[in-house]
């Protein structure tokens, strides 16, 4: 049965919620890639294509270098190996605009490293 919970009332969600927060305001990329495994999987509905690890660190290396982006929780849904997380993406674009934007993110998750992140939305990564 799924539950709405925070992040931090179940192991699994708390990796999903670190891994957002770890590529979040200044990044620690290495650290938020220590959490995926080694057959880890992307998939995004702006682009429609999968991507594994070293593709997506790319993704994520362009993203920071164009904007500052930080994700503020909304709510979790967990189940199991599975979390939802739904956040919005605030953004700061080089001519100092903001912009707050929903996004979604579906992680599964397997022996304490996550498996595979689907995201909904308009991520400031995608």
């Amino acid at each position: 049965m799924s539950d709405v919970t925070t992040p931090f009332d179940d192991p699994q969600a708390e990796l999903g919620w670190m891994f957002i927060q770890c590529v979040s305001g200044d990044g620690a990329l290495d650290e938020a890639f220590s959490l995926l495994s080694d057959d880890f999987t992307h998939w995004s509905n702006r682009t429609g294509r999968e991507s594994g690890a070293a593709e997506f660190h790319r993704i994520l290396d362009a993203a920071m270098a164009r904007t500052d982006f930080e994700f503020h929780l909304t709510r979790c849904v967990n189940d199991n190996e599975s979390t939802v997380i739904e956040a919005e993406a605030e953004t700061v674009d080089p001519d100092g605009a903001r912009r707050l934007t929903p996004v979604v993110f579906i992680f599964d998750t397997h022996d304490g490293l996550i498996t595979s992140l689907r995201e909904y939305g308009e991520s400031p990564w995608s």
